[in-house]
């Protein structure tokens, strides 16, 4: 205690005013200055603390606190000098002073540490033009809404509208639906008795063919009979036993070709297998052996893009006896024929493809009926009409097709189109 006392004690000092020679000139606009800086200094960290308690949301909030306890010690010193002009109170100025230090030195390194963050506070003018900027932004942000207030308007007539269209149409499709139903209920009833009318159409072919062929027989029998009965026969009657005899080889033939035509449809009842191709062409070129010598003609092949296929053996023979045959008797005078027949995969389809270098076909004047009945390209070459016929009824029996593409002069193609079923 005695120490603490002895710290205020002012024996051994002057007071500051022995400084000034108790000039008042001088003395008292010192006194004046500091009280007025003290004053100044004790009023500003209470608005500093009064700013940093109403703003919730100040940034830095104690750096303010710090600034205004540093005014606050500072300040202090400016009164403590006013005091030592009478009372010499040097020790407990100096530890204000020593107080006022610290805080500097703590205020001065907090502030060194805020800069960064308190230079991000934008200023009056920054917020300002933000705050226009924002206000167009709101602006805009209106106009917009209303655009797309009436867009949202305009969008729900035409939903409105689009919607009374599709309930229209709907009623509409299904009129049609219900129409369509009784259409095809009626073509399956008439398509039903299309398979019948065909199928007796085709037995009565057959059965007609077949009973045609013992009177043909017969005739060819008597007329054979006649020539042997008859010696020294007249030329003229000759010439008229030559011309039943061509007749009776004509009638026959057809009967054959109407027979093997009503065939087709119990052909395709056959069960189906995986047949080389290559195999059955053998077979082909074995029945066309003499044709082929006589004709000289060369018949190339290439099955390793689809060896096999999934058909009827004696229908897929049929095919290929039919179209190798046409592409060899269909022969130009001018050159030797050349066959080429190759297979391949396309799509859906295992597809054989049938060249030659033969006459060719006029497409435009004859496409229509190269694959009808009894018709004929040309009546220099012999055949009967049939053969393109049957090709296509088995193709189309069988969910194929065929397809021919010709230049004249130059030869023919031929495409038939087989189910891949592998």
């Amino acid at each position: 205690m005695k120490q603490l006392f002895n710290l205020v004690d002012t024996s051994t000092f002057m007071p500051h005013g022995h400084c000034y020679q108790w000039n008042k000139a001088i003395l008292w606009p010192t006194v004046v200055g500091d009280a007025l800086t003290g004053i100044a200094y004790f009023s500003i960290p209470f608005m500093l603390f009064y700013l940093a308690q109403k703003r919730k949301y100040l940034v830095q909030k104690h750096v303010f606190i710090l600034f205004g306890m540093f005014i606050l010690a500072c300040g202090t010193t400016h009164l403590l000098d006013i005091w030592t002009v009478w009372d010499p109170v040097y020790d407990i100025a100096s530890l204000v002073k020593v107080v006022t230090g610290l805080l500097s030195l703590g205020t001065a390194f907090i502030l060194l540490r805020s800069l960064p963050k308190i230079l991000l506070i934008p200023s009056a003018d920054t917020l300002a033009m933000a705050n226009s900027e924002l206000l167009l932004q709101m602006k805009e942000r209106h106009k917009a809404e209303a655009a797309l207030r009436q867009a949202n308007d305009e969008l729900e007539n035409r939903v409105n509208q689009r919607t009374a269209q599709l309930i229209r149409v709907n009623r509409e499709l299904e009129k049609e639906v219900e129409f369509r139903k009784k259409v095809e209920k009626n073509l399956i009833v008439k398509n039903g008795e299309l398979i019948r009318i065909n199928a007796d159409l085709d037995n009565f072919v057959y059965c007609a063919s077949h009973d045609l062929k013992s009177p043909v027989i017969n005739a060819e029998g008597l007329i054979t009979v006649l020539k042997e009965e008859l010696p020294g026969v007249d030329p003229d009657i000759s010439q008229v036993f030559g011309k039943l005899e061509y007749s009776i080889h004509q009638m026959h033939r057809t009967i054959n070709d109407l027979t093997q035509v009503s065939k087709i449809q119990k052909d395709t009842e056959e069960e189906h297998e995986f047949i080389s191709f290559a195999t059955i062409l053998d077979e082909v070129t074995a029945s066309l052996a003499e044709v082929i010598q006589q004709s000289g003609a060369v018949v190339h092949t290439d099955f390793t893009a689809n060896p096999k296929v999934w058909f009827s053996r004696k229908n897929l023979k049929s095919v290929l006896y039919n179209l190798v045959s046409n592409a060899i008797k269909y022969r130009s005078p001018d050159r030797l024929p050349v066959v080429s027949v190759t297979s391949a995969a396309v799509n859906n389809y295992v597809v054989v493809t049938v060249t030659d270098n033969g006459i060719g076909i006029d497409l435009p004047k004859h496409e229509k009926k190269i694959f009808s009945l009894f018709k004929r390209l040309r009546d220099d070459v012999e055949g009967s009409g049939v053969g393109l016929f049957i090709v296509k009824r088995i193709m189309d029996f069988n969910q194929g097709k065929i397809e021919v593409g010709s230049t004249p002069g130059e030869g023919s193609t031929f495409r038939a189109y087989f189910p891949n079923k592998s």
